[in-house]
C-alpha cells in the first residue's frame, strides 16, 4: 500500500491567498489562473513537487484561463482522469522532464514494482493499491495504452506523457511539455492556440 503526501504547502498557501484554488478527492491540488476574455482553459498537470520550477516560466499575459493542476501521484490514471472533469479543459499540456513537446507514448505496462514492459494486454499488468488517506484510496492499472497526436507547433519533441491516451480518449488534446525551455514553448503553443 503505497502513502501519497505533498511537499509543496507553501507555494499552495501562496496561491490560494491570490486565485481561485481547490483540492479534489486525490489531493490534486488546482489554481486557476484568470487571463484577459476570449480564451479557451488549459490545463497544466503536473507533478507537484514540479510547481517551484514552472510558477517563474508562467506567461504575464494570455488569453482564456490556464490551470494549473498538481499531481501528488506518480503519473496514475485515476488522478488525471479526474482532473479532466474538475479542470474541464480544451486542452492539456503535462509537464515533465525534458525539453521540447511530447507527442506520442509507444504504451507499456507494469508487470511488477519497476518492470515496465511493452503494451499489449493490460489485464496482465500490476494492480497498485492508492491509499491517499484512511477512508479513500483507489486502485490503479498500472497499464498505459499508446498514443500519438501531430505536433500543433514546430518546437522540438520528445516522447509524451503515458497519461496522455486519457485525455484523446476524451477528446482533449493532451500533449507533454519539457521542463527545461518551458517558457518559450508554452508561449509558441498558446499563439497556435489564440491564448497569446
Amino acid at each position: 500500500m503505497q502513502t501519497i503526501m505533498s511537499s509543496t504547502d507553501w507555494l499552495e498557501s501562496l496561491l490560494a491567498e491570490r486565485t481561485r484554488t481547490f483540492v479534489d478527492e486525490f489531493g490534486s491540488f488546482y489554481a486557476w489562473l484568470e487571463g484577459s476574455y476570449g480564451g479557451e482553459t488549459l490545463l497544466l498537470w503536473m507533478r507537484a513537487a514540479l510547481l517551484e520550477a514552472v510558477l517563474p516560466q508562467l506567461p504575464t499575459w494570455f488569453k482564456g484561463r490556464i490551470v494549473l493542476g498538481l499531481d501528488i501521484s506518480e503519473d496514475h490514471k485515476a488522478p488525471f482522469a479526474r482532473a479532466l472533469h474538475w479542470a474541464n479543459p480544451r486542452r492539456v499540456l503535462v509537464v515533465g522532464p525534458g525539453e521540447g513537446l511530447g507527442t506520442a507514448y509507444p504504451g507499456r505496462k507494469e508487470v511488477a514494482e519497476g518492470e515496465w514492459v511493452p503494451w499489449d494486454d493490460p489485464r496482465q499488468a500490476r494492480q497498485l493499491e492508492v491509499a491517499l488517506r484512511p477512508e479513500f484510496g483507489y486502485q490503479e492499472l498500472r497499464a498505459y495504452a499508446p498514443w500519438e497526436a501531430p505536433a500543433p507547433a514546430p518546437l522540438p519533441t520528445m516522447e509524451g506523457p503515458r497519461v496522455g491516451s486519457v485525455g484523446w480518449e476524451r477528446g482533449i488534446p493532451t500533449y507533454g511539455l519539457g521542463l527545461v525551455g518551458l517558457d518559450r514553448n508554452l508561449e509558441a503553443l498558446l499563439r497556435v492556440w489564440r491564448m497569446r
